[in-house]
């Protein structure tokens, strides 16, 4: 089904087109200024108000923690997603993607190399904000794990993975990139809309970015998060099975 020759072409192109410059840009920016804001953010507070007298407690790796969870999970997913909504719909309007199904490329291969270069981006972006993290997490307080942080980081390794098959799913359905863009910047307000309902979030994929947070707490919510992991992984699948089915059946 996956045809490895178009999936190559997919990854060169991602590599040549700014689209990656902008997430990798941003996923570093944000990974390197989270640690820094944990350590200095008191010091900050406390200069600019110099005419108040406040107490704030000590930094810890937990708060540099917080800051990569907050920003990946809002900022960088979402700039992620919104680029990734052009996937389908670009190829469309500029009619390539009819060259590409007379090349011995069947509609569903090139719905799910399309698909994979997506997990592919995200699984590098991911990794690399992560390691960028631990690595100034380390240098600025001498101290990176806690319990639960693999977990936590597994969490919203999938939440990525959710989203980036909720932006290929709705490139499929839409015909401009405007459009595509918007909606699917509805659908990821929507379900963080949805995280005020504290009950649903095990079966919000949404919920990860509050879960861990209060993993990171010490909450005991490991069966929580674990139930979102497995819910966010379903959802995926059953979307991928969707948009493969709407494409091979979809006019172009």
């Amino acid at each position: 089904m996956i045809n490895f020759s178009f999936l190559k072409k997919e990854l060169m192109e991602l590599i040549r087109t700014p689209k990656l410059i902008i997430i990798t840009s941003v996923f570093v920016f944000f990974a390197i200024i989270g640690p820094l804001t944990a350590k200095y953010m008191n010091e900050l507070l406390a200069m600019f108000a110099s005419d108040i007298e406040i107490s704030f407690p000590d930094p810890t790796h937990l708060q540099s923690w917080e800051q990569f969870y907050s920003n990946i999970t809002s900022i960088s997913m979402i700039v992620f997603l919104i680029l990734m909504t052009g996937t389908v719909v670009s190829e469309k309007a500029k009619g390539s993607v009819y060259l590409v199904l007379t090349k011995n490329v069947t509609r569903s291969s090139f719905i799910l190399c399309k698909i994979l270069a997506g997990f592919i981006l995200f699984t590098a972006m991911f990794l690399i904000s992560v390691l960028i993290s631990w690595y100034y997490t380390w240098i600025l307080f001498d101290q990176v794990i806690y319990e639960g942080l693999f977990l936590s980081l597994l969490s919203i390794y999938v939440l990525g993975i959710f989203f980036t098959m909720v932006a290929v799913t709705i490139s499929i359905l839409f015909k401009t990139t405007t459009h595509a863009a918007l909606v699917a910047f509805g659908a990821y307000a929507f379900l963080n809309i949805l995280t005020i309902l504290t009950d649903l979030n095990r079966f919000n994929p949404a919920g990860s970015a509050s879960l861990v947070m209060r993993k990171l707490m010490g909450d005991a919510v490991t069966p929580l998060v674990l139930t979102n992991i497995v819910t966010s992984i379903i959802l995926t699948v059953i979307l991928i099975f969707i948009s493969t089915r709407i494409f091979n059946k979809q006019e172009l």
